[in-house]
């Protein structure tokens, strides 16, 4: 069910049914010269939309904005402040408590380390203020620790081998294969990088040449069949 697409008395009447919502998280940001910069939210709404087909559940309108720090010089890199994030986050999740929904499942395609630490603290605040509330947040490269034998490249981080081969299965239209290049840019230890441009040229963070449509279907049914047993877990509470 798409909150978007339904009406109030519809959101009111599904309620009765299901208090689960899923709120995916993108970002508007680089993904190398072979992705489009609307990758991680196409990828978070496309995992959504499988995951409801097999478990009665809203999905919320995605959030197609993050905190992008390293990304950020790239042109067409959109970014949030932290504090942005955080309150965007809180505020969206508010609002669906306030209506009645009890279960939160947070999915981030954008996965930056001050992306999920704004979210994070979204939720622990969200869950002081809220006795008979859950939250998922769900960490992608955790629920995939087990297919070492599909994913190659043992630092993949950012539109590599693992998202180039879900976008080769979702959005094969939008992947420019030919583009696709291998970096693992090295950043100064301890230092906070001025214009992280200087250490990567491509914005890749990985291999996307290892990319395939095959590593792409098993990746993306693993995501989903884990999805679905984390929300199973939220609604028992």
């Amino acid at each position: 069910m798409y909150l978007g697409e339904l009406t109030w008395k519809e959101v009111e009447s599904a309620l009765k049914e299901t208090k689960s919502v899923i709120l995916p998280c993108g970002s508007t940001e680089e993904h190398g010269y072979h992705l489009p910069l609307a990758t991680d939210a196409l990828i978070a709404e496309e995992l959504a939309r499988r995951v409801s087909s097999r478990r009665k559940i809203f999905v919320a309108p995605a959030v197609n904005y993050g905190v992008c720090r390293s990304t950020a010089p790239f042109a067409g890199t959109l970014t949030l402040r932290f504090q942005t994030m955080n309150a965007l986050i809180e505020d969206i999740c508010e609002s669906l408590y306030r209506h009645g929904f009890r279960n939160i499942i947070i999915l981030p395609g954008h996965l930056g380390s001050a992306q999920v630490a704004a979210i994070e603290v979204a939720a622990q605040s969200l869950l002081k203020r809220f006795d008979d509330l859950n939250i998922a947040l769900v960490i992608i490269p955790e629920l995939l620790t087990d297919l070492e034998d599909v994913i190659e490249d043992r630092e993949d981080k950012h539109a590599g081998e693992v998202e180039t081969s879900m976008m080769l299965v979702l959005r094969p239209e939008l992947v420019r294969v030919d583009e696709a290049v291998c970096e693992h840019p090295r950043f100064p230890e301890g230092i906070v990088a001025r214009n992280p441009r200087d250490y990567m040229r491509s914005g890749v963070m990985g291999d996307a040449t290892l990319a395939t449509k095959k590593k792409g279907e098993i990746i993306i049914e693993r995501l989903v069949e884990r999805i679905c047993e984390i929300i199973d877990r939220v609604e028992r509470g």
